[in-house]
């Protein structure tokens, strides 16, 4: 049957004269036949060849589904028990299946390792088998999870990396490799990985080490290592595994989190550098191409094709929000490569255009899914850089290029992808020495039970402290480690970054909201805030006195306390200043900033809202350049007389929700006032404008929808407008017309129409930000 169908494939390709050149997959290389005469004669003599099978076929062969059950744990069968129906085994925490993580129906009608009883065995860590210039223990054959390894140095060497590692629950020791060293080589002692032998003990220049793992157990980095001129080992630190060990979202996430950090802080002149994980580096004002590689082969599904889709989306979202402009090109692969996005493509540079591209592309438009050809994906990828290289040479080897390859199989067909790689580094004029890997990096993110260890590894980047491989357990557990990849990282400074409402708690939703209190004998007043910088949070003056002493203001942020260092209200606020034209308390240029006694340290439950009018804002709605405006960000983010926007409320203790309204501008303002000139503790204001100046931005009503109103601890938090995955304050809580509340709850009864919420407008209080934050760059 297979001969039949490469005979119907290739039979459909010359009918439709597409090729002059008609490739032939299969194993590990591939044939071809050119020319005319090639290509009508090669159907017939295929035809022939099968004539027999197609007469006479062979009855359909199925696997014994009585031989693949597993003691202790469970296990599920795709296609029937039919030729390669794959048997995926799981087992309790904790445990893994022995002797594979998963069986195929072979055309013999035997399953893989069918001779073997599947059983779930107690995962296990790899035990140490060397240990330079000191000592560990306990030592035991076997090290279950849990179990702590403890290490000495001998006298005269230093120890670096920890002094004890736990077995984790994935099979892996926990911290880095511990290391005895007395700093007389020229190279530091590069150590030697748990479960890993080392042969050369020499650390001079040009000197080299091999590693070895143990029996069962496969190395992921380099095997060989060189101390070079700038006394740095080459390659990256080996590690040892069992096949059952995976990397969890968290460990991807603090490597990538790391890494990205690296690249916005290369955007800055005075930055000094320091030996750190990166993924991505860029210098300022540098180029940067992209390339995301999916596969598409049948095995993948049409499921986990959009979850890698939207992995895709994820990093190409977060990427924008540097401060550079990268180009990308998507393609996706099974039997062949196809491109989504070219490198080439005139919009191959715009975030959005590339994700919306992205969305489009469907998993049926690959026609051929049987195969992984991983090479024809890299060759792909080589192909769109030899283009670049012919269009503008001086400018290709100045670009640094970032392939990330998702992958849940090893290649099966097109030849061997390491291939492509070497192709590829000899294209970017990467040699031993040159000074050139950082203008390539691979990242390999291997899925799933079907993975060659050794593959992904020989395909991804090779860099001394980096890391470039990642085997993880499914396509979730990587989407996961996307969405967190910027949590502990300080590349939060980043403003406006939120998480999925879905998954995680209020706070982690709400990284930017301040819970302020005011402590007065034995009351207390509660206000809310909005954190702007390590240093600030932003709220309205009308919450403190005039005389307010700093000892009695306390600020909580993702449950952390601070203490108030300075307070600044905004020098125009004067809550008595309009008397004499009946306001009886004013609100204008209600704004206040807390300096905080320290500085906060931004984490995935604490990090800055993007305020307008700043280069953080302006990078979050994608507007680039010197000559964007204030104006710009207004015109974006309030386009119209009638635009959504949130606040957040906390009708009982710690339950924090957004609430939705809509933002009062042009006629639908006027209204406003109209409104709040029918109340009657405002009928005698003879000037309504004196009560509400253009400093405010009004909410509330009852059209076109009934706004929920604010409440009384609710001043001073954000009103927030939301562009696409991104947040910006636009307003700061200040006052309204009618109490619709019971203190912090809102009452059950109708919403007056006249009732109004008006919030200090920041377009209009840019002046005075700048002046007390100029950290957050605004704009000129």
């Amino acid at each position: 049957m297979q001969e039949l169908e490469l005979l119907l494939y290739i039979v459909t390709l010359y009918t439709q004269q597409r090729y002059s050149k008609i490739q032939i997959p299969g194993g590990e290389g591939s044939r071809q036949t050119t020319g005319r005469r090639g290509n009508k004669m090669l159907p017939l003599i295929l035809l022939s060849h099968i004539a027999l099978s197609i007469a006479a076929p062979s009855p359909t062969v199925e696997c014994d589904l009585d031989k693949i059950a597993i003691v202790g744990g469970e296990y599920t069968v795709s296609e029937g028990g039919n030729v390669s129906s794959k048997v995926e085994y799981t087992c309790p925490e904790g445990m893994y299946p022995y002797p594979a993580l998963s069986r195929e129906c072979q055309y013999n009608g035997r399953w893989t390792d069918e001779k073997l009883k599947a059983e779930c065995k107690a995962i296990l860590c790899p035990r140490p088998t060397m240990f330079d210039n000191g000592l560990f223990h306990p030592r035991k054959l076997r090290y279950g999870i849990g179990d702590v390894l403890h290490f000495e140095c001998w006298g005269g060497f230093r120890m670096y990396g920890p002094e004890t590692r736990t077995c984790q629950a994935n099979g892996k020791w926990s911290g880095e490799v511990t290391i005895c060293d007395d700093q007389e080589g020229y190279c530091p002692n590069p150590g030697i990985p748990i479960g890993a032998s080392k042969v050369d003990i020499s650390y001079k220049i040009e000197s080299k080490v091999t590693y070895e793992c143990g029996p069962g157990l496969t190395m992921y980095g380099s095997k060989e290592r060189v101390c070079m001129e700038n006394k740095r080992w080459s390659g990256a630190e080996p590690t040892c595994r069992f096949p059952y060990t995976y990397d969890t979202p968290e460990e991807v996430a603090q490597t990538f989190s790391a890494s990205l950090s690296e690249t916005v802080e290369s955007s800055d002149p005075d930055k000094v550098e320091e030996d750190a994980d990166r993924t991505i580096r860029v210098e300022k004002d540098g180029l940067m191409n992209i390339f995301i590689v999916i596969d598409a082969s049948k095995s993948v599904g049409a499921k986990n094709f959009k979850t890698a889709k939207d992995i895709s989306e994820v990093f190409i979202d977060k990427m924008a929000s540097f401060d550079f402009s990268p180009r990308y090109a998507v393609i996706s692969y099974a039997s062949f490569a196809k491109p989504v996005v070219q490198l080439s493509d005139d919009d191959s540079a715009k975030a959005d255009k590339v994700i919306e591209r992205i969305k489009k592309y469907k998993y049926t438009e690959h026609e051929d899914k049987q195969g992984t050809n991983t090479r024809a994906a890299l060759s792909e990828v080589h192909n769109m850089m030899s283009l670049e290289h012919v269009r503008n040479s001086t400018k290709f080897l100045l670009t640094r290029n970032v392939i990330l390859l998702m992958t849940d199989g090893r290649h099966n067909m097109g030849g061997d992808p390491t291939v492509e790689v070497k192709r590829i580094r000899e294209l970017l004029d990467i040699r031993k020495g040159n000074g050139r890997e950082d203008f390539l990096d691979i990242y390999v993110f291997g899925l799933g039970n079907d993975i060659s260890d050794n593959e992904i590894n020989d395909i991804a980047s090779k860099k001394d402290p980096e890391k470039h491989v990642f085997k993880m357990k499914n396509i979730d557990d990587m989407k996961e480690a996307f969405d967190k990849m910027l949590d502990d990282s300080e590349i939060l400074q980043m403003c406006g970054i939120s998480r999925d409402p879905g998954q995680l708690g209020v706070q982690e939703q709400l990284p930017w909201i301040a819970k302020i209190s005011i402590t007065r004998g034995s009351s207390e007043e509660k206000c809310k805030g909005s954190i702007v910088s390590r240093d600030f949070v932003l709220t309205a003056a009308h919450c403190f006195h005039l005389d307010e002493e700093l000892h009695t203001i306390n600020i909580r942020v993702g449950g952390k306390s601070f203490k108030a260092k300075q307070l600044y209200r905004h020098p125009k606020y004067n809550p008595a200043g309009k008397q004499d034209k009946k306001v009886e308390k004013s609100f204008d240029y209600d704004l206040a900033l807390i300096e905080l006694d320290k500085k906060i340290q931004f984490s995935r439950t604490i990090r800055p809202i993007c305020l307008p009018c700043t280069s953080g804002a302006s990078w979050a709605l994608k507007q680039r350049g010197k000559s964007v405006t204030c104006s710009d960000h207004e015109k974006t983010l309030l386009p119209s007389d009638m635009e959504r926007a949130k606040f957040v409320a906390e009708e009982t203790t710690n339950a924090l929700e957004w609430k939705d309204v809509f933002v009062k501008r042009g006629n639908w303002r006027l209204n406003c006032l109209e409104a709040t000139k029918k109340i009657d503790k405002f009928k005698d204001t003879p000037d309504i404008k004196d009560l509400i100046t253009d400093n405010f931005i009004c909410t509330g009503g009852t059209e076109p929808q009934v706004d929920p109103p604010t409440c009384k601890g609710d001043s001073g938090g954000p009103l927030i407008v939301q562009y696409k995955q991104r947040f910006i304050q636009v307003g700061v809580i200040s006052w309204g017309t009618i109490n619709s509340c019971d203190g912090t709850k809102r009452k059950q009864d109708p919403v007056s129409p006249l009732s109004r919420d008006f919030h200090t407008d920041l377009f209009h209080m840019v002046d005075w930000l700048k002046e007390k934050v100029p950290e957050l760059e605004f704009l000129a």
